[in-house]
């Protein structure tokens, strides 16, 4: 994109600078009126500001999610009965842990 634009400015200064000079075949010298230097001047400028001017950046915002705090009710259990105790053990259809009664 730079390219073009720098060989748009060429061809615009170098277009105008031929205008100002050979006017009715002619070439004349000093003979412009003053005005012919405006034109690439203002190209010239939009080009130096075009090449100088940084890229713009566009950062993607961070989004940081606490962590989900999941809090189990403690359950009151009776103490185990005679030859029994309590143990927690994987429900292999549901796969959550469950606290069964196993016996010694």
């Amino acid at each position: 994109m730079k390219k073009i634009i720098l060989l748009l400015a060429l061809f615009s200064t170098l277009a105008s600078a031929e205008a100002c000079c050979y006017r009715d075949g002619y070439y004349h010298h000093g003979y412009g009126g003053g005005g012919g230097w405006v034109a690439p001047a203002l190209i010239g400028g939009v080009i130096g500001y075009e090449l100088a001017r940084p890229p713009v950046v566009v950062e993607q915002p961070v989004i940081v999610q606490p962590p989900q705090v999941v809090v189990q009710p403690q359950v009151q259990v009776a103490p185990p009965p005679v030859g029994y105790h309590y143990a927690q053990m994987v429900n292999p259809q549901t796969g959550q842990y469950q606290l069964v009664l196993v016996p010694n």
